[in-house]
């Protein structure tokens, strides 16, 4: 394993697998509870802190593509613990569910465009884009429609989908690299070693 830009793509994609899956199970009806849970919301800012230096070594590395999606899911996580931590800070005010409709909203819109932006990229890259924009979008109108158990019970399912997307991409990074050859910059598998720069095989 000697592309360094594997260990990024499967490190990232695996926090965002598991912060997805994590989040979504209870919006899908499987537990109790929710963003705003101190419990469900304790696990985004390791995780945050994570994906932000994952962004930095795929933007070191040129995964551009890689490097918004993880700069993006540090962000969507470090606003999510900084939304738990001020709705469960002592004397807190409590806001209505539309206050967190436009907190899904703002982050829906950031990833459709980066969906939009990576239509060239890989098949399992680009349903990972689509599925968190549609999760995001089905949490906004939850929120605007006064927390409507059907959208929530909606995008819980997407999100679900899409942590599986997310743990396929990671899996793939390190077993296509190992297996097969190594990782074009836009997430596709070489099967054969690139040319080196002077024209001969690598």
């Amino acid at each position: 394993m000697n592309n360094k830009s594997v260990s990024t793509a499967t490190i990232g994609f695996m926090c965002l697998a598991l912060s997805f899956w994590m989040v979504n199970m209870p919006d899908a009806g499987w537990y109790a509870g929710g963003l705003g849970d101190a419990s469900v919301g304790g696990m985004f800012f390791p995780l945050a802190i994570l994906l932000a230096i994952m962004g930095i070594l795929a933007f070191v590395h040129g995964r551009a593509l890689d490097s918004i999606i993880f700069f993006g899911g540090a962000g969507l996580l470090w606003t999510a613990y900084a939304y738990v931590h001020m709705m469960t800070a002592p004397h807190a005010t409590a806001l209505p569910e539309s206050y967190a409709g436009w907190w899904y909203f703002v982050w829906t819109v950031f990833f459709a465009w980066v969906f939009v932006g990576a239509l060239k990229a890989d098949v399992v890259r680009i349903l990972f884009l689509l599925g968190t924009w549609l999760s995001l979008l089905a949490g906004a109108i939850a929120g605007w429609s006064g927390g409507s158990h059907a959208f929530h019970l909606i995008g819980g399912y997407i999100g679900l989908a899409t942590a599986i997307l997310a743990a396929i991409v990671s899996a793939r990074e390190v077993i296509c690299h190992g297996w097969l050859g190594r990782p074009n910059e836009d997430g596709r598998t070489a099967l054969a070693p690139r040319p080196a720069a002077g024209g001969g095989a690598t």
